[in-house]
């Protein structure tokens, strides 16, 4: 994860309202639904192993449930890349949280350790294969051992799973697959209607500052033109409402679609100027004994190239000189 992206999560989920909505979305159990975010502490969550290499140092909390304040830990791990060792990473992380609990002796009244919750949040561009659960790294072990194996698994989050939940994450991860106006419109929409919810208002800063910076790292038409867009929006102070309107995507969302069209024509424009410049090499050449890799190397020349040969053919080359050292053919721009 770059410094920036790592910084920006590390914000987002800086916020309990952020981290009980994705709870609430995942989990339908009534305790999880009843959570206040009033039950939300965040804990320290950089702890190491006694020889001080294996550590996790991103995001945990804990939420406060039933009358006897037992608490459920929820571990989250941000990942830009997959990692096929993603579970055991997890069954790794837990035992370092709980190692880390039983030495500041933070366990409950009856001296046991607290359930855990681990989520992996994945925003890179590759799909994501890893295994969800330990045993499916590991063989089968013979009858008799199944029940003394490890078996950690954690709950993923992945930007490119198209996720019909209402939660805040899975929201703006649809506003960065979005791949049309009316696709980005429409998670416009979905988000700003949830942002705008009252138990959203302390996080709607961060909120808006995560989109702004990265919307440019999506593709097609979320691109620098949106980035800009929501930069000038948040400089001048407008409303969470205005902020999120759909509108806010009209302009840059058509200048975009206008930039792809220009770009396409400038493109073709180019290619048939390539295809122009091969055709003269091929009328100056005609008739002339020519070395067995001339066609080829003419067909993968650049224009910069294909010039120089056309400028030396017109000044009395032949088509083996073009190739000698030192000319202004070819083979001086390799």
């Amino acid at each position: 994860m770059s410094p920036r992206s790592d910084k920006l999560y590390k914000q987002l989920f800086s916020h309990p309202e952020i981290v009980r909505d994705l709870v609430t979305g995942f989990l339908s159990a009534d305790w999880a639904q009843g959570l206040a975010v009033g039950a939300f502490e965040r804990v320290n969550a950089s702890y190491a192993s006694d020889g001080g290499k294996a550590r996790h140092e991103d995001v945990v909390w804990r939420a406060c449930i039933g009358g006897e304040w037992v608490y459920v830990y929820i571990l989250l791990e941000f990942q830009a890349r997959p990692d096929k060792w993603m579970a055991l990473r997890m069954q790794v992380y837990v035992g370092l949280l709980y190692q880390d609990l039983v030495a500041q002796h933070k366990l409950s009244k009856h001296g046991k350790l607290p359930p855990v919750l681990p989520i992996v949040l994945y925003h890179g561009h590759q799909p994501w294969h890893a295994a969800t659960e330990l045993a499916q790294l590991m063989l089968t072990p013979p009858s008799g051992l199944e029940r003394f194996q490890a078996n950690q698994q954690y709950i993923l989050l992945d930007r490119h799973h198209d996720s019909q939940r209402g939660d805040i994450i899975s929201l703006l991860f649809r506003l960065l697959h979005a791949q049309t106006g009316s696709e980005m419109r429409a998670a416009v929409d979905l988000l700003a209607e949830r942002v705008r919810q009252d138990d959203m208002a302390s996080a709607r800063e961060s909120l808006k500052r995560w989109i702004q910076l990265t919307l440019q790292d999506a593709s097609g038409l979320t691109s620098m033109d949106l980035e800009e867009e929501f930069a000038m929006k948040t400089a001048r102070k407008f409303t969470t409402d205005e902020m999120f309107s759909p509108e806010i995507f009209e302009r840059p969302i058509r200048e975009a679609a206008h930039k792809a069209s220009e770009e396409g024509r400038q493109q073709g424009l180019q290619e048939g100027e390539l295809l122009a410049m091969r055709m003269l090499l091929g009328d100056l050449l005609a008739g002339k004994k020519m070395p067995a890799d001339l066609s080829q190397k003419i067909s993968e020349a650049n224009a910069g190239e294909l010039r120089a040969a056309i400028k030396a053919l017109a000044g009395g080359a032949s088509p083996r000189q073009l190739f000698a050292e030192g000319r202004g053919g070819l083979d001086s721009h390799q």
